[in-house]
C-alpha cells in the first residue's frame, strides 16, 4: 500500500505537458519549494482536472503564478516525482 505524501510550499516553475493518450488530456507539472526546505525542490505532477478552474491552467502555462502557495497530496513515483491526487492552489 502506498502512503500519501503532502507537500506544501511555493510554486517556483510550472508547465503543461500533453499525456499523449487517445483522449489528448494534459497534466500540469509544478516545481515546488517546500516550506521550511526551500532549497529542496519537489516536482509535482497533476491531472488538469485537479485545478480549481480554467484560469489556473492558463496561469500555469504562462508562468504567472510563480510564488503562489500550493499544497499537493499524492504518492511518490519511481522517478521521485509526486503524483498528486489532490491539489490546492491559492492566489
Amino acid at each position: 500500500m502506498e502512503l500519501d505524501l503532502e507537500v506544501s510550499g511555493a510554486i517556483i516553475d510550472s508547465w503543461v505537458e500533453a499525456c499523449g493518450g487517445v483522449d489528448d488530456s494534459a497534466r500540469v507539472v509544478l516545481q515546488v519549494a517546500p516550506k521550511g526546505r526551500p532549497r529542496e525542490l519537489v516536482i509535482v505532477e497533476a491531472e488538469t482536472s485537479l485545478l480549481p478552474d480554467g484560469g489556473w491552467l492558463e496561469d500555469l502555462s504562462e508562468n504567472t503564478c510563480h510564488g503562489s502557495p500550493v499544497r499537493a497530496i499524492g504518492h511518490r513515483m519511481l522517478n521521485g516525482f509526486i503524483s498528486a491526487k489532490r491539489l490546492q492552489l491559492i492566489r
